[in-house]
C-alpha cells in the first residue's frame, strides 16, 4: 500500500467538494437578455416572463425555497403533498395564508381554480412527466419542471436562480454561502483524518426495501459510498431504481439507511423489520446492527433538511470523528436560518420519533 501524506487526502477531499458543489446542474440556462430561457429537468425549453409576481408551485422543493427566500407572499396556490405531508407545514401555515389547494392527492389539477388564480409562472415536478406540457399548452402560462434530483449543485443553482427571478439575490447568496460553509466544515474534518475508511451504504427509500436512489450526494459528502451510484434511474424525471434482494445481499453493505421521513404509523420498513428479515441475515450491516433511518427525499428535497442530513450521516459514518457535532443545536440553527424556525429541528425530531435515535 502506498503511504500518502495528509496533504494528498486534503486535496482529494477538496476536489470532492468541488465536484459536488460546482458540477453541472440537472437543468441549464441559456445566455440571453431577459426574459430568461431555461431548459428544465425534462429538457423542455421554457421562456420565463419579464415579471414574476404570482407563482403557483406544485413542486414542494420550489415552495420551500420560495419560503426560505421570504417570498411566500408570491405564492398563490399550493399542492396537496406539502399541505398534507410536509412536517413543518403546521408551523409555516400562518405565513402561507391558507393558500388554496390546486392539485389533489391523485395529482389531478383543479383547472378552473388555476385559471382563476392567474399565475405568471407554474412549477411542477419531474415525476409528472406530461403535466407541465399539458398545463402550458392548455393555459399558455410558462410551466417549469425543476428539481435538484439528489444533486447539491442543482439545489444551490435553484436557490440562486429563483432568488434572481424574485429579486432576492442577496438572500439567495447568503443561504448558499451558509450551506457551502457547513459542507466545507464536514469535508475538511474528514480530510484531517486520513486515510479515510468509507462505509459502503445501501439506501432503501420510498417505503420499499428494494427501491434505491442512484443519485444521493449527501452520502458522498458525509464520507460514504452509495452502492447504487453506478446504476441508471428507471426513467427520465426520477433518481430511483429497483434492485433485487439478491443484489443487496451481494453488495453486503456496511450500513443500511431507511427512508425515515414517514410518521411512525405510516412506516412500512423499519430497522426492526430489517433485522428480522432472514434473507438479509448475512449482510454486514444487519450483523453489526448498522441500520438507521435517514431523511432522504420528502416529496422532493427540503434545502434545510439536506444540510442537517449531511451532518447526521457524517456522525453515523464516522462517529469517532464527529463527536463534537451537536446535531440538535446545528439543526435548529439551520432551520432558523432557512425558515425563521428556531426550534424547527427539535419539532421534527419529536414528530418523527426515530426509535434508534438521531446519532450514535
Amino acid at each position: 500500500m502506498v503511504n500518502r501524506p495528509k496533504k494528498f487526502y486534503l486535496m482529494m477531499s477538496l476536489l470532492l467538494l468541488e465536484i459536488c458543489l460546482f458540477s453541472l446542474p440537472s437543468f441549464s440556462i441559456q445566455k440571453s437578455k431577459h426574459p430568461f430561457k431555461i431548459r428544465d429537468n425534462l429538457q423542455r425549453e421554457v421562456v420565463l416572463p419579464h415579471q414574476i409576481k404570482r407563482i403557483l408551485s406544485l413542486q414542494p422543493e420550489i415552495t420551500r425555497i420560495l419560503i426560505a427566500l421570504g417570498q411566500e407572499k408570491k405564492l398563490i396556490g399550493i399542492d396537496y403533498f406539502i399541505h398534507r405531508y410536509d412536517h413543518l407545514y403546521p408551523l409555516l401555515k400562518p405565513r402561507l395564508r391558507d393558500l388554496p389547494l390546486v392539485s389533489l392527492s391523485s395529482e389531478s389539477i383543479n383547472w378552473e381554480l388555476l385559471l382563476r388564480l392567474k399565475p405568471d409562472l407554474i412549477f411542477t415536478s419531474p415525476s409528472e412527466t406530461h403535466l407541465a406540457s399539458s398545463l402550458q399548452k392548455k393555459t399558455g402560462i410558462p410551466t417549469l419542471v425543476l428539481s435538484s434530483q439528489g444533486r447539491l449543485t442543482s439545489l444551490l443553482e435553484e436557490i440562486k436562480l429563483i432568488g434572481q427571478w424574485v429579486n432576492q439575490e442577496k438572500r439567495a447568496a447568503y443561504l448558499c454561502g451558509f450551506f457551502q460553509d457547513k459542507i466545507k466544515m464536514v469535508v475538511s474534518t474528514l480530510a484531517r483524518t486520513a486515510p479515510l475508511q468509507k462505509p459502503r451504504v445501501y439506501l432503501a427509500f420510498w417505503s420499499s426495501l428494494t427501491r434505491t436512489p442512484v443519485d444521493y450526494e449527501p452520502v458522498k459528502v458525509a464520507g460514504g459510498i452509495n452502492l447504487a451510484e453506478e446504476l441508471l434511474p428507471e426513467y427520465l424525471g426520477t433518481v430511483g431504481t429497483v434492485v433485487s434482494v439478491e443484489k443487496i445481499v451481494a453488495w453486503n453493505p456496511d450500513i443500511i439507511l431507511l427512508h425515515g421521513n414517514y410518521l411512525p404509523e405510516e412506516r412500512k420498513i423499519t430497522p426492526a423489520l430489517v433485522f428480522q428479515d432472514k434473507r438479509l441475515s448475512a449482510i454486514r450491516a444487519v450483523k453489526n446492527k448498522q441500520v438507521y433511518y435517514t431523511f432522504g427525499f420528502w416529496y422532493w428535497w427540503d434545502p434545510a433538511q439536506v444540510l442537517v442530513e449531511i451532518m447526521y450521516l457524517a456522525k453515523i459514518f464516522h462517529p469517532e470523528i464527529f463527536t463534537r457535532i451537536d446535531l440538535e443545536k446545528e439543526g435548529n440553527q439551520v432551520y432558523q436560518i432557512f425558515y425563521s424556525l428556531p426550534h424547527g429541528f427539535t419539532y421534527l425530531q419529536q414528530r418523527l420519533k426515530w426509535e434508534n435515535g438521531w446519532s450514535k
